[in-house]
């Protein structure tokens, strides 16, 4: 049986004008449709965290750097983690690598090496006490031009997640796995 817990539908809609919003604004149910946006969330996530705030995502881009920097910045957490589907993302234009591992506590590379394993996830997690989980990465089409949809959730379903979080976190702790 799944974990029970509170949850917030966290959206980010294209810009106005947009197929979806005029489908939204004449659907009379979209009167009642309660969103936060994505942004949003991130930083109450990153606010919330007291100890930990792991973001994993597979992509950053510029606009991503800065969103992650944000987050990083207005944590009062002690471990800020960031993970990376590969160490390319690092180097990608406009993307401040000194910034960010300055930033965070630690920058991790989940997918380089010698196998083809790494992740499509996008988590944002506070303290194993509250997340989000959906469709948006670090990019700029995330942030502002693409429709991204996700939970944050809190209660006991975050446990799930943060054993997810905490499994991916281990696997830098193998014997060849080396955090970067």
């Amino acid at each position: 049986m799944a974990q029970e817990g509170r949850a917030r539908f966290v959206v980010t809609m294209p810009p106005a004008p947009s197929r979806i919003g005029s489908v939204l604004d004449a659907t009379p149910a979209a009167r009642l449709f309660a969103q936060t946006e994505t942004a949003d969330a991130f930083r109450h996530l990153a606010r919330k965290a007291q100890h930990r705030l792991v973001v994993m995502t597979p992509y950053i881009d510029a606009v991503g750097c800065a969103w992650a920097l944000d987050m990083f910045e207005n944590a009062v957490a002690t471990e800020r983690i960031l993970i990376l589907q590969s160490v390319d993302q690092l180097s990608k234009p406009g993307v401040d690598e000194v910034a960010l591992r300055k930033a965070a506590t630690r920058v991790l590379i989940y997918g380089d090496g010698d196998t083809d394993e790494t992740f499509h996830s996008k988590i944002v997690l506070a303290d194993g006490s509250d997340a989000y989980v959906g469709s948006a990465n670090l990019l700029n089409r995330s942030k502002g031009l693409n429709l991204e949809c996700g939970l944050m959730v809190e209660g006991p379903v975050v446990a799930s997640i943060s054993t997810l979080v905490n499994a991916v976190l281990a696997t830098f702790d193998l014997d060849g796995a080396i955090p970067r």
